[in-house]
């Protein structure tokens, strides 16, 4: 699996917090869409992605909006800030805590229909 980050030039301190939580999200690869070129709006998210940290401050609003529906068609959870390492430090930690929440609820027990 692994992580799409659209927008930004320099993703030196990006990629170190994606990595840090990349074993709770199962990344092995970090890929990056500087979000600069007209033909990267068009562009399809790969398959393999399970993460998209867009960094709104330095992406086109296009490509945004394109790959915001695309990871939201898939189920990918997608993390927005602005141009700051701690930012995304502070949302990647914020989505951790909300999955492992969800994991950790007991399902609910459904009873089965009765036949009429």
């Amino acid at each position: 699996m692994q992580a799409l980050i659209v927008g930004a030039d320099r993703i030196e301190g990006i990629r170190a917090e994606i990595l840090r939580v990349a074993d709770q999200f199962g990344i092995k690869d970090i890929d990056h869409w500087t979000g600069r070129k007209a033909s990267e709006a068009r562009r399809q998210l790969p398959s393999k992605t399970s993460l998209v940290v867009f960094m709104c401050d330095r992406a086109n609003h296009m490509l945004v909006r394109n790959v915001r529906k695309q990871a939201e068609d898939m189920g990918i959870p997608m993390v927005f800030c602005h141009h700051s390492a701690t930012e995304v430090r502070e949302r990647l930690d914020d989505l951790s805590c909300a999955r492992s929440r969800v994991q950790a609820q007991p399902q609910p027990h459904i009873p089965a229909r009765r036949k009429s």
